[in-house]
């Protein structure tokens, strides 16, 4: 293509596959002195060398990938390479328990995601609230700056109006509110959900603290969002089933988390999980214990509000018959006192964490 002595140097330029900016201005020079095109020149070198660079790495051969000892399709122990099973925690041969203590645990980052989607809900809060109130700034300027004689003219009627579009202003922008909020609300729960359950042990433990601690407030009441927990303690404890098969200490740990949210729970949820057949009986026979205990304690704290509602009964009763009005009213006024006053205390109780 060029003269010969040309082809030689760039044979022996790009001989290694790269071209130093010295050995370009060489080429450079030499290709003007034979009258050539220099940009054409260049175009034509680059496409050489590229050749050259496809050709030489298609010679090189291909690097195995290095078999992994711990995390591959075969997992080995790290101690005694021993081959491990699925979501074991501990190996069998060895007995040592798999950690990851260099890294964030499971529950920090999916603390971090929800802190995350809360801060960005707080500031879309904020947002809308501003809104609102420049909206609002915005109204109460135009109102004022209606005209001597149309606020005359316009009298009460015109000041009912006024307020109702003042009424329907914050209606809206408190029907965005509540929109940010159940948005926040949908996007923690599917977090929740979404989330990868690990497989060490500590993550494992920690995570399910996380679940079940969220899960109940010892209100009576379990929200959209503790329901979500609920089914993030059900996904951990059945994870730690199968992995704590040769690990009774790792399976007795996570039990007493999950019996613990069962004790609080209302009725309805506390059959969200299942026990492993080997201590279903125990479980079982703990959660009909707690319940006794419940109801005695139920019945310790009613009983003296329970003997002084019977009291007012009864004197409301005889004052009927005997038509003492006055005597009746106190009754009738004492009864219900203390019915409050026996539920209140009956809830209190039931309210004891265990």
């Amino acid at each position: 293509m060029y003269n010969e002595q040309l082809e030689k140097l760039i044979k022996i330029a790009l001989m290694d596959g790269e071209l130093t900016e010295k050995e370009k201005q060489i080429l450079f020079k030499k290709a003007e002195s034979f009258g050539v095109d220099l940009d054409e020149f260049e175009m034509v070198l680059d496409s050489k060398l590229i050749e050259i660079k496809k050709t030489v790495k298609a010679a090189e051969p291909v690097a195995a990938a290095p078999k992994s000892d711990k995390f591959g399709d075969i997992r080995k122990c790290p101690s005694c390479a021993a081959v491990l099973k699925s979501f074991q925690t501990k190996c069998d041969d060895c007995g040592h328990e798999f950690r990851n203590v260099d890294t964030v645990g499971s529950s920090q980052k999916l603390f971090d995601l929800l802190q995350v989607a809360t801060l960005r809900n707080s500031k879309a809060l904020t947002d809308n609230e501003e809104q609102k109130n420049q909206q609002l700034e915005s109204l109460s300027q135009k109102h004022n700056n209606d005209g001597s004689l149309v606020k005359i003219l316009g009298g009460n009627k015109r000041a009912a109006n006024q307020d109702e579009e003042r009424e329907d202003l914050i209606r809206e922008m408190n029907k965005g509110r509540r929109k940010i909020e159940k948005s926040l609300s949908k996007e923690k729960a599917n977090i929740i959900k979404n989330f990868p359950v690990p497989n060490s042990k500590e993550d494992l433990l920690e995570l399910l603290a996380m679940a079940s601690s969220n899960a109940y407030d010892n209100d009576g009441h379990v929200g959209s969002e503790e329901a979500v927990w609920i089914q993030k303690t059900d996904q951990i404890y059945s994870k730690i089933k199968i992995s704590s098969e040769k690990d009774p200490e790792f399976l007795e740990q996570a039990t007493n988390m999950v019996l613990s949210l069962m004790k609080k729970l209302p009725s309805k949820y506390k059959r969200f999980t299942t026990f492993p057949e080997s201590i279903k009986s125990k479980i079982q026979s703990e959660l009909d214990s707690d319940k006794q205990r419940k109801r005695e304690n139920m019945i310790k704290a009613g009983k003296p509000y329970a003997i002084v509602t019977g009291g007012f009964l009864l004197l409301f009763i005889i004052s009927i018959l005997f038509s003492w009005n006055f005597i009746s009213l106190i009754g009738f006024i004492g009864v219900f006192a203390s019915i409050g006053l026996l539920v209140n205390a009956v809830k209190k109780s039931n309210e004891i964490n265990f």
